[in-house]
């Protein structure tokens, strides 16, 4: 004989149950519907957002408004360097609009995790940062840590530079900062939010030298008159790449992979340099080519 009573209150305590476990998922369906992926934000918003911190040529503001080759207008700001080339050209393939986020190195990491911006280029994969966000595993090219000095310092080895400490202006968290406390921890760092406070500190006589890309300083060198550029001995050569969210979706860091690759072997990105090189008068016939691996 079955015991109706008996079922009626397991049905029910089922059913209770079963509504319980939906209600309880149902905020969790809620969040993982709002945390679009980063390829379907830009599907949806045909927005692609580029982080940018000022570091010539990569990315930086053109004052003067120029139709020299080389040049992208971004609303009301015409901007130059091989960041913001790239980064037109990646949404314009994919049927979207280019959007600029200012922001600095040091802060590139939050922003990137607070979801401010898609990507920022020219952020080294160092082991802390590999911990919190993703990197486009295709670099564009290979570039170094590189001291930018008046002519009578000496600059050519980290030996030279760590026994006559000193002072050098640095973006403050990049892989230059840690590099020379690594390879020269006699040196005095003095931290600049970005590479135009660096070379005022340099101009002023603050700091004996400063420290940025080989690019950057090269760059910067042509136009300080009585200046020198070395990549000390042993050279410290990272990958150039990109900065982004890590993504449970692949199709951006696929498809940032894959035009990476086509943007550094087809010659892309060694043309934007050479425009942001010479739109800042630099003779690019005396600049070596960059590194691709």
């Amino acid at each position: 004989m079955v015991d109706v009573s008996r079922r009626g209150t397991a049905l029910g305590a089922a059913l209770a149950a079963a509504a319980g476990a939906a209600a309880l998922a149902a905020p969790r369906v809620a969040n993982a519907q709002a945390a679009a992926s980063t390829w379907q934000r830009i599907q949806d918003t045909k927005i692609v957002r580029l982080g940018a911190p000022i570091s010539e040529p990569f990315l930086f503001r053109d004052l003067t408004n120029s139709n020299a080759p080389g040049g992208v207008r971004v609303g009301d700001v015409l901007w130059r360097g091989f960041s913001v080339n790239c980064a037109k050209e990646m949404a314009e393939a994919l049927g979207a609009q280019l959007q600029m986020v200012d922001t600095t190195y040091g802060n590139a990491v939050a922003g990137l995790q607070a979801n401010q911006f898609d990507l920022i280029f020219a952020l080294d994969g160092t082991v802390r940062r590999a911990a919190a966000i993703d990197f486009v595993p295709q670099p564009l090219f290979m570039y170094g840590t590189a001291i930018l000095a008046r002519a009578d310092q000496k600059i050519a080895t980290w030996e030279e530079i760590n026994a006559n400490k000193l002072r050098i202006g640095v973006p403050v968290g990049t892989t230059m900062e840690s590099e020379i406390m690594r390879r020269a921890p006699e040196a005095v760092l003095d931290r600049f939010q970005n590479i135009p406070e660096m070379i005022a500190a340099l101009n002023s006589g603050r700091v004996h030298a400063v420290s940025a890309s080989l690019t950057s300083m090269t760059l910067a060198s042509a136009r300080i008159a009585g200046t020198i550029v070395a990549m000390p001995a042993p050279p410290a050569l990272f990958p150039m790449t990109a900065g982004i969210r890590y993504d449970s979706d692949p199709r951006w860091r696929n498809f940032l992979t894959t035009s990476f690759g086509y943007l550094a072997y087809s010659g892309f990105v060694q043309k934007a340099l050479n425009e942001a090189y010479t739109f800042r008068g630099v003779d690019i016939t005396k600049v070596s080519p960059v590194v691709i691996r």
